[in-house]
């Protein structure tokens, strides 16, 4: 199994963080130095989640080797935003990238690990099913579920899409993969309305009863996301690794899950891996949640430093949910 090209979009509006600092009472200073973020990129309102993904998929199909598209059997959606509740956005895909229609298309409603977790779901279907070819799409776009007065969150995240071709072929290596669930914290992070348990409308809905703002919006216990981080992760890396029959020193480098820079800073701190080993990206993007690995691992590939490399990969957030694996490119 192999990872042929990744590709990304984020998009063209660009909002600096002294815009987000104004907007929230934040300091600039602390936005970008202690939270690490310099820009990022949010959708505008006239523009849909499923077109920032479409225009992903399009830079891929477009690269060079790239895959015909009557030859993709398989597209996998990471999101937990998609347009609409009913249908799977995977179905929007599939239809606006022309793929055919035995495509298989499914929707992954993981978050900050649902790459790592799309990799092994992935993998999985097409050894079983026999498909030669697949896409693992991450969009998640935050804007959507944010304040921007919110202090919580609004400095923090960004949107962003990614577009990764696997191949089962030889030359490369998806490994083993420990994960894991914390249910017991899912209110760290959680949007309580307009699901099914608290919905905008159905047979129960009351005229009149609207939530209030704070309630559709994304809620988010940054110090409980922390502590989560440093007690779950550094384990989950020794397992990984065990698992694997990998030494810590063979890996090259250790993409993490793009959570904000002094998140990123302790973890490795806590765990010894050497800052050289550890490449930060949260300066140009945010925190765009499913996306935030691929979209390192397709600015690292651009820059030649995936060739040959074992790199390890580690999501973990909302849920409470993780996922560690190792990928030799």
């Amino acid at each position: 199994m192999k990872i042929r090209q990744i590709a990304f979009a984020s998009p063209d509006n660009r909002v600096d963080s002294d815009i987000v600092a104004e907007w929230s009472g934040l300091k600039t200073d602390f936005v970008v130095n202690k939270i690490g973020v310099e820009s990022r990129g949010f959708l505008m309102e006239d523009e849909r989640p499923i077109d920032l993904a479409i225009s992903a998929c399009e830079k891929l199909l477009a690269g060079k080797d790239a895959p015909k598209r009557d030859a993709i059997g398989l597209v996998v959606l990471v999101t937990q935003n998609p347009d609409y509740r009913i249908p799977h956005s995977s179905a929007l895909l599939q239809h606006a990238l022309r793929l055919p229609a035995s495509t298989a298309a499914f929707d992954i409603g993981l978050g900050c690990s649902g790459y790592v977790y799309a990799l092994s779901a992935a993998k999985g279907m097409m050894q079983a099913e026999d498909i030669e070819n697949a896409l693992l799409v991450t969009c998640d776009p935050y804007s959507r579920i944010m304040d921007r007065t919110d202090r919580d969150t609004i400095a923090l995240f960004g949107d962003a899409a990614t577009a990764t071709w696997l191949s089962r072929e030889k030359g490369g290596v998806i490994g083993r993969t420990d994960f894991g669930t914390d249910g017991a914290g899912a209110e760290n992070l959680i949007v309580r309305v307009g699901g099914a348990a608290k919905p905008l409308t159905g047979l129960y809905h009351q005229q009149g009863g609207a939530a209030s703002d704070r309630d559709l919006r994304l809620s988010m216990n940054g110090r409980g996301i922390f502590n989560f981080m440093m007690e779950r992760i550094p384990s989950s890396v020794e397992r990984t690794l065990s698992l694997n029959k990998v030494k810590p020193e063979d890996v090259d480098l250790f993409v993490f899950h793009q959570g904000s820079r002094f998140l990123l800073d302790q973890l490795a701190g806590r765990i010894g891996i050497p800052s050289e080993k550890v490449p930060v990206n949260i300066a140009r993007h945010g925190n765009t949640v499913s996306s935030s690995i691929p979209l390192l691992l397709s600015e690292l590939g651009q820059a030649g430093k995936l060739g040959g490399k074992k790199v390890l990969v580690s999501g973990f957030g909302v849920g409470l949910s993780w996922a560690t694996s190792i990928i030799q490119f």
